[in-house]
């Protein structure tokens, strides 16, 4: 992510920020503060003044010595097996919580025990179900984006 606008202190400095806004300032310092650009003491003042922050003048002097276009840190890459994984240690829970119930209702006699039981089963034929679904996906998107694009004459 990128600082704000080059021109908001030249442009609308003196107007009134948003809240909005003030995010915007912070996560730019997140960012900065991950790749390594800013300490924790710089990091907890500038989040601080950005929360106090009136005017875009005042926000754009927070993030003024920080690159623009800064690469951020890539997040982690999804893939079918991942997204598969995933579902299947949801679907998985619900089938704990739904056999455990299943057995609460055989041995105490509470019968809407069953009916939660019931819900945990279906919650779980969801999440699986979803979960075969989205993967599906993600490999017809891999599959997509490693195929070269048609060639020029």
């Amino acid at each position: 992510m990128t600082g704000p606008d080059p021109g908001i202190a030249a442009g609308r400095g003196h107007l009134r920020a948003a809240h909005a806004d003030r995010e915007q300032v912070v996560t730019v310092l997140k960012a900065a503060y991950v790749q390594g650009r800013l300490t924790k003491d710089e990091l907890d003042t500038r989040a601080g003044q950005a929360f106090a922050a009136r005017t875009y003048a005042e926000l754009a002097a927070l993030t003024a010595d920080l690159p623009v276009g800064a690469p951020t840190v890539p997040g982690p890459a999804r893939t079918s097996a991942g997204t598969l994984g995933t579902a299947a240690r949801r679907s998985g829970v619900f089938l704990l919580i739904g056999v455990a119930l299943v057995v609460g209702a055989a041995l105490t006699g509470a019968q809407p025990l069953v009916l939660f039981a019931f819900v945990a089963f279906i919650a779980a034929s969801g999440f699986m179900g979803y979960g075969i679904v989205d993967s599906r996906q993600e490999r017809r998107r891999a599959a997509t984006a490693s195929r070269p694009g048609p060639t020029e004459p």
